[in-house]
């Protein structure tokens, strides 16, 4: 049953909070976001959490998740209209924003649609189940003896008896948990989950209307350029201010610890402060040379071996294999290199700050901020808007970890602009990776041993950022934290082998602050994997796709590589190794 005594109007009457949502009418020139004084529902098992349907039939849905180019803001409107039977054209989507969108978790592993869809979808399905309850109530029916056809109720027999979603809860809240056993649709009744429709943003995007996060303005906002330190670990010695005294339209120089910046009314007048500001630093030459780099890995301290796959005795078998082979694969350290430079706007208003940004992790975004300027996480706001792209953790919080700091120093919101030179510079990176392999075939050329082992950073707790670049030039709170992403995976083989032994050496340190970056470990730990494939296939004078079918125990990755190969017209052949050959034992 629905118990539903508060108006959604009235609830944004008392609370003040702008409930921000896209379509496609246009970007608007400004954007604002007022203090949330009470908050919406956001739990996990609050259907009020994910969903408000208006007095119009419109119907808002709430998530956490972002699109980040994959198509989601679209396909998760289809899975709430499917569930809901409403037109596609009815959803509005509001993504992001921390004070209205639950915390679904950061947007990364493909797990928009098999975990931030499964649960509004969970949701969606709570809610038909209670207005079907209502509807049969109000009509004086049994449920079953309903159905719905685009948000309305209706008696099967007698179409003329029914009610809309308006009626029954329009403008009002559920006031319902999340019911994990209401029924969901059968994939057999869809009509609009699996069909084709056209992305909602689109259109927007090809005729330039799309908003980014580069184009938002706030009112009476400043503008800044952060000088960034000529290395990594080098210190502010000495600012001469007199040096762009003649800028017309610079606010202040804002030094903090080694964190320094200008601020001015105007874009221009920024950089040009920036380019001109005359600032004595440290020398720093922390970094190994780079003709060194893997040496460097490999000599590091190890923090802890985690062994990804053992089975076997691959020692001994290797040891007595007809042919060994070994190779050394070494992955360059990685930048993300967005084609936009990162930029977030902040402002702090009655000591609570609200930030906006293309961070893909607004929630985790909010309580890293919260830590760094020492306040409640209820008290920041983070707004969601797209950026260039980022598939990992480029820039997008650094710049607003820089604008919230910048910020609180001028009173005035502030929209930090990061250069092309902090984006390759100053964002984290993707870290190197050094790869031995060695491996075994008998006389049959069969593989029968695999050995690897993987330098790869340790990390601290996959669920804990990076230090903000602000924070640790500014001396502000941080957590030591080192987060390079999953980079195990795919680290042991995809392949059956009866010998078999892979291990992560977890580093205790590594070059620049590391983040994921896309596909974390499987490019790199895959490539070195299958590039030994192909060597092992050389050696065996087998052709490597079917060399790769012998090992593989694997009917969908089987069915996957021969359907690559026929698109792609592959020539049976033999390849060349480039491996070293061991001498038998």
């Amino acid at each position: 049953m629905l118990d539903a005594p508060t108006t959604r109007r009235d609830f944004l009457k008392g609370t003040g909070a702008l409930i921000v949502s896209f379509s496609l009418a246009g970007p608007l020139a400004e954007a604002s976001a007022q203090t949330v004084t009470a908050a919406k529902p956001v739990a996990l098992d609050e259907v009020d959490s994910f969903l408000t349907l208006a007095s119009t039939g419109r119907v808002t849905v709430y998530t956490g998740k972002v699109d980040l180019g994959t198509g989601t803001r679209t396909s998760l409107r289809q899975i709430v209209a499917e569930e809901l039977d409403v037109p596609l054209d009815w959803i509005a989507l509001v993504e992001g924003d921390t004070a209205t969108t639950p915390d679904q978790g950061p947007t990364w592993g493909s797990l928009t649609i098999q975990v931030g869809g499964v649960q509004i979808r969970q949701a969606s399905a709570t809610a038909r189940k209670a207005l079907l309850e209502q509807a049969a109530q109000r009509l004086g029916v049994a449920p079953d003896a309903l159905e719905i056809r685009y948000g309305v109720v209706r008696v099967k027999t007698d179409s003329t008896k029914s009610v809309a979603y308006s009626e029954l809860i329009g403008d009002r809240e559920f006031h319902l948990k999340v019911d994990k056993t209401a029924p969901l649709k059968s994939p057999g009744e869809y009509t609009i989950v699996g069909t084709s429709v056209p992305r909602v943003d689109i259109p927007a995007k090809v005729t330039g209307e799309w908003r980014y996060m580069q184009d938002v303005r706030v009112p009476g906002m400043l503008h800044a350029r952060v000088v960034r330190p000529p290395a990594v670990g080098a210190e502010l010695r000495s600012v001469d201010e007199s040096s762009v005294s003649g800028i017309k339209g610079l606010r202040k120089v804002v030094r903090q610890a080694n964190f320094l910046a200008v601020v001015a009314d105007s874009e221009w007048a920024a950089v040009k402060a920036a380019s001109q500001l005359t600032a004595t630093w440290s020398s720093w030459e922390g970094l190994p040379e780079m003709s060194k780099l893997y040496e460097h890995v490999r000599s590091t301290a190890i923090n802890k071996d985690e062994v990804t796959i053992d089975k076997g005795d691959p020692k001994a078998a290797l040891a007595g294999a007809a042919k060994r082979l070994e190779a050394t694969y070494e992955f360059a350290i990685h930048t993300h290199g967005s084609i936009g430079p990162s930029c977030a706007i902040a402002e702090w208003k009655n000591d609570q700050l609200t930030v906006w940004t293309a961070s893909q992790a607004t929630h985790l975004l909010r309580r890293d901020l919260a830590m760094t300027f020492g306040v409640p996480a209820d008290k920041v706001r983070c707004l969601y808007f797209d950026g260039a792209g980022c598939y990992g953790r480029n820039g997008h919080e650094d710049a607003a970890a820089d604008a919230a700091l910048l910020a609180r120093e001028m009173g005035r919101p502030v929209r930090v602009q990061w250069m092309r030179h902090d984006e390759h510079g100053w964002d984290p990176k993707g870290p190197p990776t050094l790869v031995d392999v060695a491996g075994g075939l008998d006389a049959a050329g069969n593989v029968v041993a695999w050995q690897s082992q993987f330098w790869i950073p340790k990390v601290t707790l996959i669920t804990e950022g990076v230090p903000f670049v602000a924070a640790t030039l500014a001396d502000l709170p941080r957590k030591p934290t080192l987060n390079p992403g999953n980079v195990f995976q795919n680290s042991a083989p995809s392949y059956t082998f009866a010998n078999v032994h892979a291990v992560c050496h977890r580093l205790e340190t590594t070059p620049f602050r590391p983040s994921w970056i896309r596909t974390p470990g499987r490019m790199q730990n895959t490539y070195a994997n299958e590039a030994f494939m192909d060597e092992l296939a050389a050696a065996a004078g087998v052709d490597p796709i079917e060399f790769r079918l012998r090992h593989m125990n694997d009917t969908r990755g089987a069915t996957v590589l021969k359907a690559a190969a026929r698109k792609a017209k592959w020539e049976t052949r033999r390849s060349r190794s480039s491996a070293r050959a061991v001498p038998s034992a």
